[in-house]
């Protein structure tokens, strides 16, 4: 709803002139710049592969590994999931740990993939919105910095206090009752979760993965500009695209719908860009990202939901081959002589 304001009150401010730039931006559309269309999809899709190898670096760290190609399309169905429903962080997450437990994943280390996974992505997306407000010249040096190290200590002591969670336990211990006994169930169970560790090695490697998930879908935003044929604002374009990422996330529609391209035509506004040009690449880019995504995401939600076989196959995958006992040797058949009878062979037709 907040982007959807923003976008209306932009474009009544400026009702002519962003009218004509929002019409001119699709007449400059051209079937030679179908390739830039292509561009684009391939960076989604490259997107999604980094979100996957995020899921199979903290499953590794727990022990664990899972088909690539099963985790991204996880990943994708997951997506649908969240572009099907208000809020949809929640119910596609909790999709995922299902999904996770089908594949014979423990839960505690099921919960951690889906919890650590969105704790790094979102450290990575403010960590970008820092150095993409340098770059563009919003705020000051001093608060940037400050901001960076909040975001820093704050990260490292959010680390830490999970891993002593445990410890809470203590606040509730003499207490009785059903409520002490759920708060009880829920620290051990967060105490179970916050039993894996990533590591310094592996938290660098999702970092850098999580890293390039974003700025894979950064260059879906760049192929909308380009397939458009409009001026792309590299300067403020990082900026814009964080922030309104930001905002998605926030604002509890399916999908960040109507955020997402608020914050992008009004961040894009500040750096300059016409809010009709701004307007026509934000169209373009979440016809990729949110329509296009969100249908091949509940084409793969219901294949997955039908056909429960992938789990099957991935337990098979990740368990040891079963060794089959040795055969014994046959021995050689003895000739039988017709002409003599045993003591348990009848003496005639009628066993006489």
């Amino acid at each position: 709803m907040i982007g959807l304001v923003a976008i209306v009150v932009v474009l009544v401010l400026r009702a002519p002139a962003a009218a004509h730039d929002f019409t001119a931006a699709f007449a400059k559309l051209r079937p030679i710049r179908l390739p830039w269309l292509a561009a684009a999809v391939g960076a989604e899709l490259v997107s999604f592969v980094f979100y996957a190898h995020i899921q199979a670096t903290l499953l590794d760290a727990g022990g664990r590994r899972m088909n690539l190609l099963i985790l991204l399309r996880l990943s994708v169905a997951s997506s649908g999931l969240r572009a099907l429903l208000p809020a949809g962080v929640v119910p596609s997450s909790g999709w995922l740990y299902e999904q996770y437990r089908k594949a014979d994943v423990e839960g505690p280390l099921s919960a951690f993939v889906v919890l650590a996974s969105g704790f790094f992505s979102t450290v990575t997306l403010l960590a970008i919105l820092l150095v993409a407000a340098a770059i563009a010249g919003v705020g000051s040096p001093a608060l940037l910095a400050a901001s960076g190290a909040v975001l820093v200590l704050g990260s490292a002591g959010f680390v830490a206090l999970a891993h002593r969670i445990g410890a809470f336990e203590r606040l509730v211990a003499g207490h009785t009752g059903r409520v002490a006994d759920g708060v009880r169930r829920v620290i051990r169970f967060a105490d179970g979760v916050a039993i894996c560790h990533v590591g310094r090695r592996r938290s660098v490697i999702v970092f850098a993965e999580a890293a390039g998930n974003w700025l894979s879908d950064l260059v879906c935003l760049i192929g909308a500009f380009s397939l458009l044929n409009l001026a792309i604002p590299w300067r403020g374009l990082l900026f814009a695209y964080a922030a309104a990422q930001l905002a998605g996330s926030i604002v509890p529609l399916p999908g960040g719908l109507g955020a997402v391209e608020g914050g992008l035509v009004g961040a894009l506004d500040l750096t300059g860009v016409p809010a009709g040009s701004a307007l026509a690449a934000a169209i373009v880019y979440r016809v990729i990202t949110y329509w296009g995504v969100g249908i091949v995401g509940v084409f793969e939600l219901a294949t997955l939901s039908r056909h429960a076989t992938w789990a099957d196959q991935q337990r098979y995958r990740s368990s040891p081959t079963p060794e089959l006992p040795a055969r014994p040797a046959e021995r050689p058949e003895r000739p039988v002589d017709s002409t003599r009878r045993t003591s348990r062979e009848p003496n005639g037709p009628n066993g006489g």
